[in-house]
């Protein structure tokens, strides 16, 4: 009776319970995809992989694809790289042209940093500066919810014509709340999800090994302390779509906006170099330079002569410490040639030199994106990705189109990137990331009885046999 009565109550049980776990699931459920996460890691350079105790990220390799370099635009720094993440275009098509830029028609310099000294500048970023669709305001408009998490020029209250993601935590609510650090990225993105699975795709930005790289240089341990920061970042972040049962649908893409270069010398100021002052005087123009530490964009307000202009550039083309000068529309061969913000003359230095912005730097990016220390990193994996493979470098601009395509809202969206094809494929199972129990599974919870009652029926039988 006893016996029986175990099997009654945890028989049941015991294989739904067995039923659940084994469950395996069709193709078309593992290949099943309900939303993109993409994290855009700062900074983090394309041959970081593999440095530190990075387990996530070594599992993530296993699980996806990993290209071998991810080229960013030109100019090589944070602003312009994460609008040509989100939009597929270049500058000249976006519009955000450095962290600082001038627009001709507003007569206005925009920029993510203040500068009271700055008759030109104004801080107001938003969407509504960008000249072309982002990919969050393009899966709006197809019914999918998209979230932005601290990413540069999608601000709280700013619209592009008229649209703005459904969710928005930008980088002044982050800093306000403290969390603007790879564990906390991680921790409100979850969240969010959790709290609305409907969302279908999200652009979120961690600080990456940016700030430890500008002040240590890219070999310094404080580096690897931000790798595995982020390692450590992810694997919650996994851990926790798991546990809600959400991960099994979702595509995860790990990007970076740049890489990083050592810097030798982070006193260099164009303004007072020789070469410089010469093309002042012997010109008699002088211009409006929008700053950044590794390049300098320079704009002739209300000078109409492009002979002088050019005249200018000649003085500065071979000027000791930088690489390369374009002017006016040689700007379009670098994708920086924009109808209503083009630069008159671009001027990048040499890897290694770096304005100085009153701290002293042992690492900077912004120099020309054929330097291979700006190239960064790319990874995916997910339904629908193939596993454990390596593909070809590619370009930021392509990570849009390949997002929206996976969700199957590519058609209709302007993009100068391609489709990664490559790297789609079929996965055989669902993908779950490995999740320690606190507790023992109710299958094994459920099954302990029914072991008892099993190995418990030979002594009831002798102790019927020994009664009788």
């Amino acid at each position: 009776m006893i016996f029986v009565l175990v099997l009654v109550i945890y028989c049941p049980s015991t294989i739904l319970s067995y039923i659940e776990n084994y469950h395996e699931p069709s193709i078309a459920q593992a290949n099943t995809i309900s939303r993109v996460v993409v994290f855009s890691i700062d900074a983090f350079r394309h041959n970081y992989i593999g440095r530190g105790d990075t387990p996530t990220l070594d599992w993530f390799l296993e699980q996806g694809i990993k290209a071998e370099y991810c080229v960013p635009s030109n100019p090589s720094v944070t602003a312009v790289n994460h609008v040509s993440m989100i939009t597929g275009n270049h500058p000249d098509i976006h519009g955000v042209l450095g962290n600082t830029f001038y627009d001709w028609e507003d007569n206005k310099a925009y920029s993510l940093f203040s500068d009271a000294t700055d008759p030109y500048r104004d801080t107001n970023t938003g969407l509504h500066l960008l000249t072309t669709e982002p990919a969050i305001i393009h899966a709006e408009d197809e019914g999918i919810d998209s979230m932005a998490i601290g990413w540069p020029y999608v601000d709280s209250g700013t619209f592009y014509e008229g649209k703005e993601p459904e969710f928005v935590f930008d980088y002044d609510y982050l800093g306000a709340n403290n969390i603007r650090t790879n564990k906390g990225v991680a921790k409100k993105t979850v969240d969010v999800i959790k709290s609305h699975p409907e969302i279908g795709l999200v652009f979120a930005w961690m600080p990456g090994t940016d700030s430890s790289a500008h002040s240590f240089g890219t070999d310094a341990y404080q580096v690897e302390n931000s790798i595995e920061s982020v390692d450590s970042s992810l694997q919650y972040f996994l851990e926790e779509m798991e546990k809600a049962d959400l991960l099994k649908e979702t595509i995860v893409v790990l990007a970076s906006d740049h890489g990083m270069a050592d810097v030798s010398d982070d006193e260099y100021f164009l303004e007072d170099k020789s070469f410089f002052i010469n093309a002042e005087t012997e010109t008699g123009i002088s211009p409006y330079i929008a700053h950044d530490a590794a390049l300098e964009l320079l704009y002739f307000i209300g000078e109409t002569n492009v002979t002088k202009v050019e005249k200018f550039a000649d003085y500065l083309r071979g000027g000791d410490g930088i690489q390369a000068v374009y002017v006016n529309e040689a700007n379009s061969a670098i994708g920086m040639n924009h109808m209503d913000r083009g630069v008159n003359i671009s001027v990048f230095l040499d890897p290694g030199r770096s304005r100085n912005f009153g701290g002293s730097y042992e690492g900077m990016h912004g120099y020309l994106n054929n330097n291979t220390d700006m190239y960064g990193i790319f990874l995916a994996a997910g339904p629908g990705i193939k596993q454990n493979i390596s593909v070809p470098g590619m370009d930021i601009i392509d990570i849009a189109p390949t997002i929206l395509d996976l969700l199957d809202i590519e058609s209709g969206f302007s993009s100068e990137g391609s489709i990664l094809t490559n790297i789609y494929g079929t996965r055989s199972t669902d993908f779950s990331y490995p999740v320690e129990d606190e507790e023992p599974t109710e299958s094994i919870t459920a099954i302990i009885p029914l072991l008892i009652a099993f190995l418990g029926l030979p002594t009831i039988n002798r102790l019927r046999k020994k009664r009788n």
